[in-house]
């Protein structure tokens, strides 16, 4: 039997799985898969759309499962998830039996009209019955099956595009959110899973040490909150008290299981839980910084500012605690780690649209973000992005103060962020290169929520460098590779040095090469330029 895993990859709020990163989910389905006896070829939606003779073969398997869970909107570097068109061109050229699964799948319905079955709870379980008993169910795999699987599915990633670098695994330690006995926030689907379910730290351990073994040296922990992770009190109150010495025992067993790993990063927690509960939130933080890589975020769901949104919609904290949250992290993780980032700083996710809301709440979310800016706090990230109706309908309103309101955030606070985060000649370490566009070349480094660097002018894409900071966007820095050979540079990459300008540009190409700082600077009519410049060079 010929089965084909076709990943349309995963964007939720407490998963990512579009390149450079895999997802959870598609390696439990291929868990399942081998589980039940039977094998796979994998295939990501970029291969699909290439059409080449190896997915036209892989188009007549017998069974394609597709995994379809994006469900945030992005904006993306060089991938893209599954469209609603290619949900439905993917429909009509698949003869054999289709199963679709992910949060997608299983919000979106009128997009799958035609598959044989679409997975309302976890695909990897439908998966796993239908492939034993030729029966369709919907139900949550089990704690062993999600550790069994987890483990025999880690071989998928030696066929993604990305392995082994810049590949980074998404490692699942809990589902659900402590939060579910009120609901939960009024957008959000995690509370929808009930009691949290929580994985042992030996389990998580074994998963990344299958993965480590088989290439992946980069991984970030995933959840609702990590603060929450086996913390003390669930379901008697929505702020349970958080357990230093757990997630202790997980980072330090994950450094034991993957010695040569990276990067190591986590991702969301809930300020509420951090600001009632200071002194064991800066015993995890001091943990964070100890056994995790620098450039590590912890994305606080703020999501309003706005008592009564936050009221009416059930959030989980108050501008207040954010604050408290913010300061906390800042004053354990700001330090500088080796790959030029702070080792841990605090992300901020505002939702807009949400039930209550009105002008008002756009001028405080905008008054808080500029208060964390006037402390001199960093903010690694600001999200702001609009309610997504799965639970319950939000009318569309507002657009107009949204998009004016998104701009002046990204002009006024955002841009001071980053040059507060990043100063001017701030050198940032293996920054992957992934795409040219025009004369300016992106990348990012590896891990939690990286900052997009240009460098104007083009180089290899693929290729790790590290780059010296010149310039500030609104959302995404300039720079230029370190150290930089003013021997052998393009006449466009001596043009992008800071205060050169083409004029200049084309004097330095005429006279070089230079055997010495000296007569670099003597090709200057102001020698401090030339002085200034030395830091980024090498002859």
């Amino acid at each position: 039997m010929r089965i084909v895993i076709l990943d349309g990859y995963v964007d939720e709020p407490a998963c990512l799985g579009v390149p450079p990163y895999i997802s959870p989910l598609v390696r439990y389905v291929a868990g399942a898969v081998k589980d039940s006896d039977n094998d796979f070829t994998y295939l990501t939606i970029d291969e699909y759309r290439k059409n080449s003779d190896r997915v036209k073969q892989m188009m007549n398997a017998n069974i394609l499962i597709l995994v379809a869970g994006a469900v945030v909107p992005g904006k993306y570097l060089r991938a893209m998830p599954v469209s609603s068109k290619e949900i439905r061109e993917i429909n009509e050229k698949f003869d054999g039996i289709k199963i679709a699964g992910g949060a997608r799948a299983r919000f979106e319905l009128d997009n799958f009209e035609g598959f044989d079955w679409v997975a309302k709870k976890d695909l990897d379980a439908s998966v796993y019955d239908f492939l034993t008993d030729r029966t369709f169910s919907d139900r949550n795999r089990t704690i062993d099956e999600w550790n069994r699987w987890s483990v025999k599915g880690a071989d998928i990633v030696r066929h993604h595009p990305d392995f082994p670098l810049p590949l980074i695994a998404e490692v699942e330690t809990m589902r659900g959110c402590v939060r579910y006995f009120t609901g939960g926030c009024s957008f959000c689907i995690e509370p929808l899973y009930g009691k949290p379910v929580f994985r042992d730290a030996d389990d998580i351990v074994k998963e990344i040490k299958a993965l480590n073994s088989i290439g992946v040296v980069n991984f970030r922990l995933t959840q609702s909150c990590l603060f929450s992770y086996k913390a003390k009190g669930i379901g008697e109150t929505e702020t349970p008290t958080p357990n230093p010495d757990e997630i202790k025992k997980l980072l330090a067993g994950i450094r034991k299981g993957a010695p040569n790993l990276n990067v190591l990063h986590v991702d969301n927690a809930n300020p509420a839980i951090i600001a009632e509960h200071p002194f064991e939130s800066e015993k995890i933080m001091k943990i964070l910084v100890k056994y995790c890589t620098p450039g590590n975020v912890l994305a606080l769901g703020m999501e309003s500012a706005d008592p009564s949104v936050i009221k009416a919609n059930n959030l989980n904290a108050t501008p207040e605690q954010v604050m408290k949250s913010i300061e906390l992290i800042n004053k354990i993780g700001r330090e500088r780690g080796i790959n030029g980032m702070p080792m841990l700083l605090p992300g901020i996710n505002i939702v807009c649209g949400l039930k209550d809301e009105t002008k008002k709440t756009y001028e405080l979310n905008y008054d808080f973000l500029k208060k964390v800016l006037g402390k001199g706090l960093l903010l690694r990230r600001i999200n702001i992005r609009r309610v997504l109706g799965f639970r319950e309908k939000f009318p569309r309103k507002h657009h107009s103060l949204f998009v004016r309101y998104k701009e002046k955030i990204r002009k006024e606070v955002d841009r001071g962020m980053l040059k507060k985060i990043v100063p001017f000649g701030t050198i940032l370490k293996d920054v992957f290169m992934e795409k040219g566009i025009g004369n300016t070349t992106f990348g990012r480094q590896i891990g939690s929520y990286p900052l997009l660097v240009g460098i104007p002018y083009k180089i290899p894409e693929n290729i790790f460098i590290n780059v010296s900071i010149t310039d500030w966007g609104m959302r995404s820095i300039t720079g230029i590779e370190y150290p930089f050979n003013i021997n052998k540079a393009s006449l466009k990459a001596v043009e992008s040095l800071p205060c050169v300008g083409k004029k200049r540009a084309m004097r330095i190409v005429r006279t070089r090469p230079f055997k010495t700082e000296n007569e670099f600077i003597n090709c200057f009519d102001d020698k401090n330029i030339g002085e200034k410049l030395l830091s980024f060079l090498e002859f």
